[in-house]
């Protein structure tokens, strides 16, 4: 079902887009804030902060560009827990609390677990939780409740940049043909599908990869080289045969990206990638 448009109002609370910001969505009782570490102190004064609710610890990794860092708590009093994060955690920069004045300690408990299983199956972050929230039991009705809370924290989190719930396999609308379809290079013996998502092009687990390269790559595409390296030392391409396969999803910049890896050449991926009846991306995305 597509959704429906929602309203969302943005508080510079800093007259600063780098600054603390809350997001409201119309019709929900809930806030969410993004605070920079730098600004934890200078919220102390902000009487709302010291409700009940979850919160996110956002950082760089160190060890992994591509997968930055997360941690995932809830609090009876979030800033109170913020302030002894300071002291405990190195590795955050940003914090994003969700709070409401109707939360109590077994919802926040509750939705941890939720947020916490549902970034993993994401798997967009590093999880930097020691231990796995642990399961609490709450009614068949404040369950419900809960899980419609959930699905706004998600969209809050989110509209403030941080794609912590969205998987690299979640499609495009539906409405678009050209991004609600697979396309699929077949060449030498080998076949690679995907789709177009709003962060590029995935290619799907289980496509096939050839493992010859053409000479020219060493000149006109090292970076291309050291992906596929990269790659392959990571086990998403794995050597089965005389080819790779995807062993999971990949999301790669753009088609051409995409095609490049799976072809081992210099390719156009609008041209190279195509539906199931012959149609190139370029053509699907043409407007008549």
């Amino acid at each position: 079902m597509k959704p429906f448009p929602k309203k969302i109002t943005f508080f510079l609370i800093d007259g600063d887009a780098s600054g603390r910001i809350s997001a409201e969505l119309s019709n929900w009782n809930g806030i969410t804030y993004k605070i920079p570490r730098t600004l934890i102190k200078q919220s102390v004064n902000r009487e709302d902060l010291y409700s009940t609710g979850v919160y996110f610890l956002f950082g760089k990794n160190p060890e992994n560009e591509e997968k930055d860092l997360v941690y995932i708590g809830e609090a009876e009093s979030i800033l109170d827990r913020l302030k002894q994060h300071l002291g405990t955690k190195e590795f955050w920069i940003e914090a994003v609390c969700v709070f409401s004045k109707n939360l109590n300690k077994a919802h926040v408990k509750y939705l941890e677990k939720r947020l916490f299983d549902l970034a993993k199956e994401a798997n967009r972050y590093e999880l930097e939780n020691a231990t796995i929230p642990a399961k609490t039991s709450i009614s068949e009705a404040d369950q419900a409740e809960m899980e419609e809370f959930l699905e706004n924290v998600k969209l809050t989190v989110h509209t403030l940049g941080f794609k912590l719930f969205e998987r690299i396999d979640k499609r495009q609308t539906q409405s678009i043909p050209s991004q609600s379809q697979d396309y699929a290079i077949s060449t030498k013996g080998i076949k690679a599908t995907g789709f177009l998502t709003s962060e590029g092009f995935v290619v799907k687990q289980g496509s096939q990869a050839l493992s010859e390269l053409a000479p020219s790559m060493e000149k006109w595409a090292k970076g291309y080289l050291r992906l596929r390296e990269k790659l392959i030392i990571d086990g998403i391409l794995k050597k089965e045969g005389e080819n790779y396969i995807f062993t999971s999803d990949q999301l790669f910049s753009s088609p051409s990206a995409g095609a490049v890896i799976v072809m081992g050449r210099n390719a156009n991926g609008m041209t190279e990638w195509k539906d199931e009846n012959g149609k190139s991306l370029a053509e699907n995305e043409a407007i008549e």
